[in-house]
């Protein structure tokens, strides 16, 4: 998994994780010494099997975010005058994936502090 990443050029689309949930997010460059502190990304969220669509911009610390994969940008059509994002189908299946063993991973902690609890 990746933890840093430097962007120098373009925005970047990515599977990340922020604050706890696994989000299609656009990382931007870093433009100064001081904004190094946070990352400004750009949050989409799901609307339609590989259609994705502008939720809101968002400031974050390192600490906040995980960059899980950076996406090949030919896999990608983004239609930034609209703010929508068409994933290729392998994008969705491996995004699906992330999200299951995440709530995989989220339910056995679960468990096991119920059972912790009750003991």
């Amino acid at each position: 998994m990746l933890t840093q990443v430097h962007l120098e050029t373009d925005p970047r689309f990515a599977f990340a994780r922020v604050k706890g949930d696994i989000c299609l997010v656009q990382l931007h460059p870093i433009q100064s010494e001081t904004s190094r502190e946070s990352l400004g990304i750009i949050v989409f969220r799901h609307e339609f099997v590989s259609i994705f669509r502008y939720s809101h911009d968002l400031r974050v610390s390192p600490e906040d975010i995980r960059v899980l994969e950076l996406l090949d940008e030919d896999r990608i059509r983004y239609e930034e005058d609209n703010g929508t994002v068409f994933l290729a189908k392998d994008l969705m299946a491996q995004l699906r994936r992330m999200i299951d063993a995440s709530n995989m991973i989220r339910l056995q902690r679960g468990r096991q502090g119920h059972r912790r609890r009750s003991n």
